[in-house]
């Protein structure tokens, strides 16, 4: 019941916000344009949304005969202890390829799931079975290129000045 208060909240807040968008942009144009902007807006918030509540892991072992979801499971069970989250859908990304182990994305009910999980994630260091497997927010391409910029940087900025602390925020 609080998820689905939530997510109507948000619901709430999100068709406000994309109402005045449409006000002002949509002034003396077309009906037509203006619902292809409301269809468009809807459905960036829903992708967003859903990006807020998945993660991926990287480095969880690839087998021919694996149970995805009882290893995903144990790591969430191992991470979150007090509240282990439920899990709505888990897969691998991208093609098999000999030798190389795929990404798995895990898709939780709530943002607040996905947030303590990774608040969390470095219990997972600790531990044998998980030591080496990294757990990150989904993120859209752009994140994605935006993220491998700054990695870049940073790395510069380490070997420029390594007495100093650098961060990504």
């Amino acid at each position: 019941t609080d998820q689905v208060e939530a997510v109507q909240k948000t619901v709430k807040t999100e068709i406000r916000s994309f109402s005045d968008v449409v006000k002002l942009g949509c002034e003396g144009k077309a009906a037509s344009s203006s619902t292809q902007v409301i269809k468009a807006a809807v459905k960036s918030a829903v992708l967003e949304d859903d990006r807020k509540r998945s993660l991926m892991v990287f480095g969880l072992g690839e087998g021919p005969d694996e149970a995805l979801q009882s290893k995903v499971d144990d790591l969430l069970s191992l991470s979150c202890a007090a509240a282990k989250p439920s899990i709505s859908d888990c897969y691998r990304v991208g093609e098999i390829r000999e030798g190389v182990e795929r990404p798995v994305k895990v898709l939780l009910n709530s943002s607040e799931a996905a947030a303590r999980v990774l608040r969390n994630a470095k219990v997972l260091r600790g531990t044998t079975r998980f030591k080496k497997v990294y757990v990150s927010p989904d993120r859209s391409r752009e994140e994605r290129e935006k993220r491998r910029t700054l990695v870049t940087q940073i790395k510069e900025k380490i070997s420029s000045e390594p007495e100093k602390y650098h961060f990504i925020k």
